[in-house]
């Protein structure tokens, strides 16, 4: 391919090639958040989806190389390509929906009819996921060595100067689509309004391009002859062709590598920065920031002279560094604990916690990426002067280089989650990763120095030996005898160490998972990935939630036979519901592991995975409700916090209409409303779009708890007296019954709150969770946890609708419904007195005394000014 005049880039060109990254980032994230919503957020899921995207852009960057190589194109007409390659991806983004609508009618015909779903189809869903975004991919892939050989004149000299400008600016631009997105543009616009944002750039670049492309660029003076004479005379030309596969070859692995990484430090970097889409966004900028930086800064550091030496020099020092800082991870446990003191302080503030959780992140992953940065201009150079020649041309060049490398990205992304962690945990992992990258990085080092066979094998055996006999000290054997010595089991805040007792740790394929037990309560803890799922004890409230979010449901229905129950967490929920007489009990659990750690809570899940009537599905819970033909009886979510990335598909519109297509006609669904986990708002939310879908539905709770539900059905929900009797005939469910202290149908009564429709004046204004603009992830607790008066308050303001109100109840004899209206009412006015004289409300005094319905009165003449409860208010002071 012919070469071109020199000239200068302009800002105009640099802007566009920021904006096409920009872009990329946004369509990858909106992309995974539709087809999760197709395949589900399982690991195999995701990582199909993962790989089909990284696939797309090397074979693009491979096929331009090759296009470019063959062809004779002059700057402005390169320019004018690379705007409709800009104008075709965006044009595609556009019809995006198209295909996801057909892949949505095809992908129920490879699902198998048992539901449960295996390795065939993980691998169709990687086809089916690359013969979506593959087009689009391609063309991004494509634009990198398009945009080189432009930049460049197609002169190999000028590789290594304008490709790490031009690929620096090019992930500077990810990193702003990246934090651009998950902070401020779904929030604002929505996820169709991002998309739209994106394409917008796309048509911005394209009209540029094709339009004016002379203002990308001017024509200077050639210089190319005189350069090229300087590059004969550099000290690193005389490295033989084999050097250059060599180096080729590293570089692919350093692409493992740092994929690997970004996958294992963000399993490290979840437990002190939690798994919010703040946190993950986080992760992700910092990782390409590193990148953009050293790949913008590589001329100025890196000089001109002796590069072989220094990109091998880089991958050791990256190798080494990655090793070294692993012994700092053993007091990652004590930094959480720091972390969570200062995040549930009173000092703390969204912007401080903002700061906190970057620093996590840019103390542990930025100098490896910058040094991943470093390494592509420098691997193009040297595959450009020692492997390919100057006649193959520098599209081809980058082509290659790029595709290579995101080829060992791909592997990094398959064996990480699905080989690595499972067999060697996530420090063991990286310590063999960067230990044959130091190997390698040696080796190839011996040969460039042309080292003897004797001393390189000398030299390689003495590493091998230091690699091996530092094992222990660098990763010590993962320990399961104490929490946070030798493995990354959570403790609670102003909890003493030596007062929990570890008894099972696991890092999995999907996420790490601890159980503790406390050795004065005798309460035992699930946690996944530090996040306390549920804890169990033998004490009255201790997993009464949980035994309730399964009775209350199978008690309100007359006969339930088709139960699902999504999320297993410590089996508590689904073993109370598979006691009911004639329940077929399903459960889903995205991670399997999590069943392994049922049997430290069968005393209170009843062994739940042994029992003849149940049945688990390892999938997604919204993915299995989709393509499921069963028709269920009763429906019970409980699946992890609502703020978590991903757990809002649980909890949209979309969502409860889907759930409510599986109901039978008599059918009811109970939602798991942690209001000790969300903000005020994010309660209304939750409560509002379950009340946009759901016909009829009424809010419940138990006494002791700010765990609320919400059930939902077709029709209304009627408490039966004699049914309830019925049941208490059964002792198994007896039994369950009396653990929550239920012991008579007042007490089963006092779980309802309120009917749905007297919460309409509560409700009006609150937002509407769609997948469009999936709202919990936005939340302000996502940064900064709710404190104890604003969790009552959300409660307060459900309770307050109880006032007067009385459930309806049928099977009663009407002799008793007197007594039974006015046992009610003192059963809401005990609710009520607690809040009175905690924040010295209404009728705090009358309430103490035990003049209930004195107390009752105080509180309706405050009602009456007061639309909503304000904890803050002269009239609720704390």
């Amino acid at each position: 391919m012919t070469t071109h005049p020199a000239f200068r880039v302009s800002w105009i060109a640099y802007a566009c090639l920021f904006a096409s990254g920009a872009a990329s980032l946004v369509y990858e994230l909106i992309w995974f958040r539709h087809l999760t919503l197709v395949f589900g957020a399982s690991l195999y899921a995701l990582s199909a989806v993962l790989c089909a995207f990284m696939m797309g852009l090397a074979g693009g960057a491979w096929a331009m190389g090759q296009v470019l190589t063959r062809a004779d194109m002059e700057p402005g007409k390169l320019i004018r390509v690379y705007g409709l390659l800009e104008g075709l991806i965006g044009l595609y983004a556009l019809c995006f929906p198209l295909g996801l609508e057909f892949l949505e009618k095809l992908y129920p015909l490879i699902l198998p009819a048992s539901g449960q779903v295996g390795l065939t189809v993980h691998l169709l869903e990687f086809f089916l996921s690359t013969l979506l975004m593959f087009p689009a991919t391609l063309l991004m892939g494509a634009t990198l060595p398009l945009v080189g050989c432009w930049a460049t004149g197609n002169q190999t000299e000028k590789v290594f100067t304008q490709v790490s400008l031009l690929y620096g600016v090019n992930t500077f631009g990810a990193v702003f689509g990246c934090l651009f997105t998950q902070f401020f543009a779904i929030r604002l616009w929505g996820v169709q309004g991002a998309t739209v944002f994106a394409i917008g750039l796309n048509v911005v670049v394209f009209v540029l391009c094709y339009c004016r492309p002379r203002i990308f660029y001017a024509v200077e003076p050639s210089q190319t002859e005189t350069k090229k004479h300087k590059r004969e005379k550099e000290a690193d030309t005389e490295v033989s062709p084999a050097i250059g596969i060599l180096v080729f070859i590293m570089f692919a692995y350093s692409g493992l590598a740092s994929l690997s990484s970004e996958i294992l430090w963000t399993r490290i970097l979840v437990f002190p920065m939690g798994s919010t889409l703040y946190s993950f966004a986080l992760i992700l900028a910092t990782f390409l920031l590193g990148i953009a930086l050293g790949s913008l800064t590589a001329n100025k550091l890196l000089g001109r002279s002796h590069r072989v030496l220094k990109f091998i020099g880089i991958e050791i020092a990256i190798g080494v560094f990655c090793i070294a800082i692993l012994p700092v991870l053993a007091n990652l446990t004590e930094w959480t604990s720091l972390a969570d003191r200062y995040f549930y302080s009173l000092d703390s503030s969204p912007e401080n916690i903002l700061l906190i959780r970057s620093l996590f992140a840019f103390a542990l992953m930025f100098l490896p990426t910058f040094g991943f940065g470093l390494l592509f201009p420098l691997a193009n150079h040297i595959y450009s002067y020692r492997f390919e020649g100057v006649e193959k041309g520098v599209g081809k060049i980058l082509g290659n280089t790029y595709s290579i490398n995101t080829v060992g990205a791909v592997l990094g992304t398959i064996l990480t989650p699905f080989v690595f962690i499972p067999f060697w945990g996530i420090r063991l992992s990286l310590y063999g990763i960067y230990a044959v990258l130091i190997l390698f990085g040696v080796y190839v080092m011996a040969r460039v120095r042309e080292f003897r066979s004797a001393t390189t094998v000398m030299t390689l055996g003495a590493v091998f030996f230091f690699l091996v006999l530092g094992k222990g000290y660098w990763v010590p054997n993962i320990e399961t005898q104490k929490a946070g010595q030798g493995n990354f089991a959570r403790l609670e805040i102003n909890v003493p160490a030596d007062r929990i007792s570890l008894l099972d740790y696991k890092e999995g394929e999907y996420s790490t998972i601890s159980v503790v037990e406390d050795k004065e309560s005798r309460a035992r803890t699930i946690y996944l990935d530090g996040f306390s799922t549920a804890t169990v004890s033998s004490s009255f409230s201790g997993s009464t939630y949980m035994q309730a979010m399964g009775f209350v449901p199978m008690a309100l229905h007359p006969a339930p036979k088709r139960v699902l129950v999504i999320g297993f967490g410590t089996g508590n929920t689904m073993g109370t519901a598979s006691l009911f007489p004639g329940a077929e009990v399903h459960g889903v659990e995205i991670d399997k592991n999590v069943l392994e750690f049922s049997k430290w809570f069968s005393q209170w899940n009843h062994d739940v995975l042994n029992r003849a009537n149940t049945k688990m599905y390892i999938q997604d819970g919204r993915t299995f409700l989709k393509w499921s033909k069963s028709a269920y009886d009763v429906i019970i979510m409980e699946p992890m916090s609502p703020l978590q990335a991903g757990v809002v598909n649980l909890y949209s519109k979309e969502f409860y209409e889907l759930a409510l297509s599986r109901l039978k006609e008599d059918g009811l669904l109970v939602q798991w409303l942690p209001l000790h986990l969300v903000g005020p708002e994010d309660a209304r939310s939750i409560t509002h779009t379950f009340r946009q879908v759901f016909p009829e539905f009424s809010v419940w709770n138990s006494f002791l708890t700010r765990i609320v539900m919400l059930v939902g059905s077709r029709n209304p929900v009627t408490l039966d007296k004699n049914h309830f009797e019925t049941l208490m005939g059964n002792a198994k469910i007896k039994e369950i019954a009396e653990e929550m202290k239920v012991n008579s149908f007042l007490d089963f009564a006092d779980f309802y709150i309120a009917d749905g429709k007297r919460l309409s004046p509560f409700l009006e204004g609150a937002g509407e969770i769609t997948d469009d603009s999936p709202l919990l992830e936005f939340s302000s607790v996502s940064l900064l946890p709710p404190l104890q008066w604003e969790t009552d308050e959300s409660f307060l303001n459900l309770l307050r609708y109880r006032l007067d109100q009385v459930p309806e109840v049928k099977g009663m004899p009407v002799g008793e419904q007197e007594v039974f209206k006015q046992d009610y009412a003192i059963r809401t006015a005990q609710r009520f007195g607690l809040f009175a004289r905690r924040y010295h409300g209404p009728g705090e005094n009358f309430f103490a005394s035990g003049n209930y319905f004195a107390g009752l009165e105080a509180l309706r003449v405050s009602f009456e000014s007061q639309q909503t409860i304000h904890l803050r208010d002269a009239k609720w002071a704390d």
